[in-house]
């Protein structure tokens, strides 16, 4: 096993709401394996619709859309991983969220941790754990941290978070948190 994948599971062992494997490789089903679902649960629609609603508005693409990436309650591999985004040999994609946790999570968590999927997805981002040093604080500057952003870092500071994810742009989020 790799030193990055030890890292990874013991820093996803310390956490509560973590996201699956790195994006790129590691989260590769086997070959034999093929997408369980093809079209998403009803209870994420207006999470997906608000991602697309967000994702028009921030790339200025009015065409935007989640497409073929379906979204579900499932085993995401690791009782430790919340969510997972899952892509087969054939291309196809999947996001897959642990039901327990959903359950379990306000409204804020929810959305915080299924755009983070559909950034891997649907964007293609991969992790980004770099963090913001202001005012003797540290703060994820990114919404594709490996480490969900916590409801109340979320909803203080979405708008540069989203600005962040869509664009990859932290100016925002970096005016934001010197203003805290």
């Amino acid at each position: 096993m790799s030193k990055s994948l030890i890292l990874l599971f013991v820093l996803t062992l310390t956490t509560l709401s973590s996201c699956g494997l790195p994006f790129g490789a590691d989260n590769k089903k086997k070959s034999q394996a093929v997408r369980v679902n093809n079209t998403s649960n009803a209870v994420f629609s207006s999470y997906v619709a608000s991602f697309e609603q967000v994702a028009k508005a921030e790339t200025g693409d009015p065409q935007f859309s989640v497409g073929d990436v379906p979204v579900n309650f499932g085993d995401t591999e690791d009782p430790d991983y919340q969510g997972v985004c899952f892509t087969y040999q054939n291309g196809q994609k999947e996001i897959i969220i642990r039901e327990t946790w959903w359950n379990a999570a306000s409204d804020t968590y929810r959305e915080s941790l299924l755009f983070h999927e559909l950034g891997h997805c649907r964007l293609g981002r991969d992790h980004d754990d770099s963090k913001i040093l202001t005012n003797g604080q540290n703060y994820k500057s990114s919404m594709m941290s490996s480490v969900i952003v916590s409801p109340g870092e979320y909803d203080k500071f979405k708008m540069g978070y989203l600005k962040e994810l869509f664009t990859q742009s932290k100016v925002q989020l970096m005016q934001l948190l010197s203003t805290n």
